[in-house]
């Protein structure tokens, strides 16, 4: 068995893909019998004791997206550990501050790197007052820059890995999505979610899941929506999560006159995340930015048939006409894809089972299998001889 050690930036109780990830690999492994540690940042809302996860210090700036920035200094447990603990091989979750530490920490204890490129930084640097091209152009030159340092780097996609290779990335990757908890979503009980969240039972439900920030272009859902109205006025929408544009969303909705058939859930666990899928009749997302599109994967587990706007993640996960429909970037094209499933119920049918079916190939477990074949090859190629400790 291994001894692995997780570095990521951001762990519970944030909410985002990265934490799905890390979360969902590191149960995976520790099921298997493989000793799991996680490295991550401390954070203001964290509470109580967390088995095997070491946080260091940080800074939490005065922000409503409460996104802590680790100091890159282990102090009391965490380097205790770090110092004591006979890893085998260290995977790093992201470039930044904990990617810096995952890096000397190899270094230092001559470990293989593995790094999961989960973010195409350059698509995010909306968030940086500073000019445009002068930060994608440092996007790039990090993202570069890291991946050449890791022994084997991992692309939730093969999309972001062809981005890789356009930056500059020489070292091996594979691609390997983070895989669907289709375990977790079969064990959550039925729920009145309509009722929780005051839509009726008999009305068209459609629902996107994420967070609720610009690069997920949620306007063109609103926008979209509106138009749907025109033909099946009964419809609702609902917007499951929170985020840093949720004021934002709310003002166009207020605007397009669309807020009495829209409900807004704020951030909520993922069991009330998977139950919201599980009664939507159609999954809608417009995002251009993915590097895997894990709630599309969700929603098909979920036996919800998908309407997106074409991406090269969307397009990885959804073959049009079978799980889904894959349309243009334009409102009208969204709005048309969701009317013309809206009424076609023998149609959504069909796209439901094609959708659980696709979301079963990229299962937890079959997806963690992988991930540990690149641990086995790594440490192999790393120190030749070295046996991974029973």
């Amino acid at each position: 068995m291994l001894s692995i050690a997780l570095f990521s930036e951001c762990y519970h109780p944030m909410r985002n893909g990265v934490v799905v990830s890390v979360s969902s690999f590191a149960r995976q492994m520790a099921t298997l019998g493989h000793h799991v540690t996680i490295f991550t940042a401390r954070h203001p809302d964290q509470r109580g004791a967390e088995e095997g996860v070491y946080r260091f210090p940080s800074i939490t700036f005065p922000t409503r997206a409460r996104y802590p920035v680790a100091i890159p200094l282990a102090t009391g447990q965490a380097r205790r550990v770090l110092a004591q603990t006979p890893f085998d091989i260290v995977h790093s979750n992201a470039p930044m501050t904990m990617g810096q530490v995952a890096l000397a920490y190899t270094r230092q204890r001559r470990l293989p790197l593995v790094f999961t490129y989960h973010t195409l930084i350059e698509e995010y640097t909306h968030y940086i007052p500073l000019p445009r091209p002068l930060v994608r152009g440092a996007a790039v030159g990090i993202s570069r820059a890291y991946a050449n340092a890791a022994h084997h780097v991992i692309t939730p996609s093969a999309h972001v890995a062809v981005r890789l290779r356009d930056y500059g990335v020489h070292r091996p990757i594979s691609v390997i999505p983070t895989g669907l908890d289709i375990d977790f979503i079969d064990s959550l009980p039925e729920t009145p979610l309509r009722a929780r969240f005051d839509i009726p039972a008999d009305v068209p439900l459609l629902v996107y899941a994420g967070r609720l920030a610009r690069e997920k272009n949620i306007p063109r859902i609103l926008q979209a929506f509106r138009l749907a109205l025109a033909r099946r006025p009964d419809a609702h929408l609902l917007l499951i999560g929170g985020g840093p544009f949720d004021r934002g969303i709310l003002a166009l909705a207020n605007a397009l006159g669309i807020t009495p058939r829209m409900r807004m859930t704020g951030f909520v666990d993922r069991a009330t995340v998977m139950q919201g899928l599980r009664a939507a009749d159609l999954f809608v997302f417009a995002s251009l930015t993915e590097t895997q599109g894990l709630v599309i994967g969700e929603a098909m587990a979920c036996h919800t048939p998908v309407v997106a706007v074409a991406s090269p993640a969307a397009g990885e996960i959804i073959d049009s006409g079978q799980e889904g429909l894959l349309v243009e970037a334009t409102d009208v094209a969204l709005a048309e894809g969701i009317i013309a499933l809206l009424a076609d119920p023998t149609l959504r049918a069909a796209m439901a089972v094609h959708a659980r079916r696709r979301a079963e190939s990229l299962s937890a477990a079959l997806c963690t299998a992988r991930l540990l074949d690149i641990y086995h090859q790594a440490v192999a190629e790393y120190r030749p001889g070295l046996q991974a400790r029973a």
